[in-house]
Order: C-alpha cells, then sequence, then structure tokens
C-alpha cells in the first residue's frame, strides 16, 4: 500500500512539473540558404562577322626619289574571322577587307589615291569574360595609284593591337589598330619601287554566330 501511494505521488509531481514548464515549443529546423548563381562566362569561341570604320595616315618612299606622307583619309571595311578559346587563352584568324578614302599625296591634284587594304591577319589574346585584349600579325595587300602612269601593287605584313567587349552574347564592339608595312614595283615596265607604310584606327561592331 505504501509502495502504490509512493508511485501516485511520484506520478502526479512529475506531471506537475510538466505542466509549470508549460508546453514545449521545438524550434523550426533553418531553411537551407541558397548560393546566388555564378555570373555566365562569355564565351569569344565560333564564327563571327562584322563591320569596321576608322581613319588613316600614311606615307610612301620611291626608289629612286623621295619620300612624301599622304593626307590622312578614311576606311571603311567589313572582316570575318573565327576563334578558339582555351581557358582565357583566345586565338584565331580574320580575313578583312577596307575601302580607303581620300588618302592621297598632297600637290599631285588629289586623284592619286591608296585603293583599299586586304588583311589576313592571325590574332591571339587574353578574355577577362567579357572583355578581350588581342594582338595582330599577317599579310596585307593594297595598291597606289597615281594617274595616268604608275600603278603599285603592294604586299607585305600587318600587326598590331586591339581591345574588344561582349555587349550581349552575340554583339561585341571594338577598337583596333594596325600598322602596315608595305612594297611593290610599278606596272606597266616603269623601273620605280615604292615602300609604303599604312596605319589604321578603327572601330568594329560585330555578331557571333
Amino acid at each position: 500500500m505504501k509502495l502504490l501511494a509512493t508511485a501516485c505521488l511520484a506520478l502526479a509531481a512529475s506531471v506537475g512539473l510538466a505542466f509549470a514548464g508549460g508546453p514545449v515549443v521545438v524550434a523550426p529546423e533553418p531553411e537551407p540558404i541558397s548560393a546566388a548563381p555564378a555570373a555566365a562566362v562569355h564565351d569569344w569561341s565560333g564564327f563571327y562577322a562584322g563591320l569596321s570604320y576608322g581613319k588613316t595616315s600614311a606615307d610612301i618612299a620611291f626608289t629612286p626619289g623621295i619620300s612624301f606622307d599622304f593626307e590622312d583619309g578614311s576606311v571603311a571595311g567589313l572582316y570575318a574571322g573565327y576563334l578558339f578559346q582555351r581557358g582565357a587563352f583566345v586565338y584565331g584568324g580574320e580575313l578583312a577587307y577596307g575601302k580607303v578614302r581620300e588618302t592621297f599625296l598632297p600637290g599631285f591634284n588629289g586623284d592619286d589615291e591608296i585603293g583599299h587594304v586586304l588583311d589576313l591577319k592571325a590574332r591571339a589574346g587574353l578574355a577577362a569574360n567579357r572583355a578581350l585584349f588581342y594582338g595582330v600579325l599577317g599579310y596585307s595587300q593594297s595598291t597606289y595609284v597615281e594617274p595616268p602612269l604608275l600603278e603599285f601593287d603592294l604586299d607585305g605584313i600587318v600587326y598590331g593591337l586591339g581591345a574588344e567587349y561582349a555587349v550581349t552574347p552575340r554583339l561585341s564592339v571594338g577598337l583596333e589598330y594596325l600598322s602596315r608595312d608595305l612594297s611593290g614595283t610599278a606596272t606597266g615596265g616603269v623601273a620605280i619601287e615604292a615602300d609604303t607604310r599604312v596605319d589604321t584606327l578603327s572601330l568594329r561592331v560585330g555578331l557571333s554566330f
């Protein structure tokens, strides 16, 4: 009888303590914190094409003869190429054509001119996501005409630097400086050689595919 009474008193005491402490509140588990999505890295690889417009400066040295500086002119052109990307290293090739205007020698009545520039270029550089910085080295061809007698077919090397920025995954804008060291002999049996330097600074707008 005493054992039963003792058990009842213990049970009553434990129930009283439970009610005295109030209901037990279980804290909700914290919701998992999702990491912010990483910014997309621009991919420079693939085919691209675009338009360019810029300014020219040039000079020419005749052999035998003397040297002249051309009046500064303009160049409008188009280009197309293909790039590969390995990590941050970007490389590829490009073919570009530019029509040169108003680049003539002072005192020659303005009818002489550099006709065009045709560049086959290797490009290589480093990408920093949407920005690309690169160098250029390749082959260039041009013509210089001095009516009515002289016409020069010129060729040589082209080299330079450029920077490009991807405005969208497909649209890019850039700035490119190129220098061309060209030489050639007058056609028509006239024994005159010419060494020409043609520099261009162009704004480029391109699309990738």
